[in-house]
C-alpha cells in the first residue's frame, strides 16, 4: 500500500501497466505521464542492504523514481516535513520536486532503482551540503 505523502513537491506515480502473472508485464512511462520530458535515465544496483544513495537535493531537476525490482526506504525531506516510504513495486513511482532532500537506503537484495529526470547532468545543481539546503529551501516552499 501507498504511503499518503505529507513532503512537498512529491507525489506517487502509478505506470500504465498490462499483462498478467502467467505471461508477465509490459509497462511504461512517458513524459506527459510524469510531467517533464526526460533529459537523463539511470539506474542504481547491487547496492548493498548497509549502504546508502542520494543524500542530495537539487536546485532544478525533477526526478521520477521507481524500484523495477526490489525495494528499498527513501527518506524525502522538504526543509519543514520529513518522511519515509518505500520504494517498491515496479509500477509505483516516486516523483520527487526540486529542492527535496531525498536519501535512499535499506535496499533489498536484487533492488534496481530507475531514476528518470528532467535535466542533464550538471554538478551545480546538486545541493551536498544539508544545511547549504535548508539555508535555501524556504522560498520553495512558501510557492
Amino acid at each position: 500500500m501507498k504511503s499518503k505523502l505529507t513532503v512537498r513537491r512529491c507525489k506517487w506515480f502509478d505506470a500504465p501497466s498490462r499483462g498478467s502473472l502467467s505471461e508477465g508485464w509490459n509497462s511504461w512511462i512517458t513524459g506527459s505521464d510524469i510531467g517533464f520530458e526526460v533529459k537523463r535515465a539511470f539506474w542504481l544496483t547491487g547496492v548493498p542492504a548497509t549502504e546508502w544513495r542520494g543524500r542530495h537535493a537539487h536546485r532544478e531537476s525533477i526526478l521520477a523514481t521507481f524500484a523495477i525490482a526490489g525495494r528499498c526506504q527513501m527518506f524525502l525531506d522538504d526543509g519543514e516535513t520529513t518522511q519515509t516510504v518505500d520504494l517498491e513495486g515496479s509500477t509505483r513511482g516516486l516523483i520527487i520536486g526540486n529542492w527535496i532532500w531525498h536519501e535512499l537506503t535499506d535496499f533489498a537484495p536484487g533492488t534496481v532503482v530507475l531514476v528518470l529526470a528532467s535535466t542533464s547532468y550538471f554538478e551545480d545543481d546538486y545541493l551536498r551540503d544539508y544545511d547549504a539546503f535548508l539555508g535555501g529551501v524556504a522560498p520553495h516552499n512558501a510557492k
